[in-house]
């Protein structure tokens, strides 16, 4: 099933976000203390998250659809809307529930998304 999709480039991609989220979350431990490596850490996790979503959609929508367009273009709806939603779904978890700082937590999103970014420009 792998074979049929470029998931390729996605796998890549997860393992440069989690080298990079372990890096960052280390060197902001050593600088900040735990509580702010946490917000960081799941911030990033939020990110490698909805990577991980992509991975799935990708390889749900080829055994559903194979090569029918319409159903291809469902598919990846589909994925955008759920990755909005848990991505929505873990930030209210992480301010509301587990109340951690938000800068942190933001800027641990925003790094791992910038990771996302550059990867994708990398393939291009």
């Amino acid at each position: 099933m792998e074979q049929l999709t470029r998931v390729k480039p996605v796998n890549q991609l997860l393992k440069t976000q989690f080298i990079a989220l372990i890096g960052i979350v280390a060197c902001v431990s050593w600088l900040h203390g735990k509580d702010v490596s946490l917000a960081v850490c799941f911030g990033g996790m939020i990110s490698v998250a909805n990577t991980v979503l992509l991975k799935w959609h990708l390889l749900r929508t080829v055994l559903r659809a194979g090569a029918d367009p319409e159903k291809n273009l469902g598919g990846i709806y589909r994925g955008i809307a759920q990755r909005w939603y848990l991505t929505i779904a873990m930030f209210a978890v992480g301010f509301a529930v587990l109340e951690l700082r938000p800068l942190p937590l933001l800027l641990g999103f925003a790094a791992m998304q910038l990771i996302l970014f550059i990867g994708y420009l990398r393939q291009a």
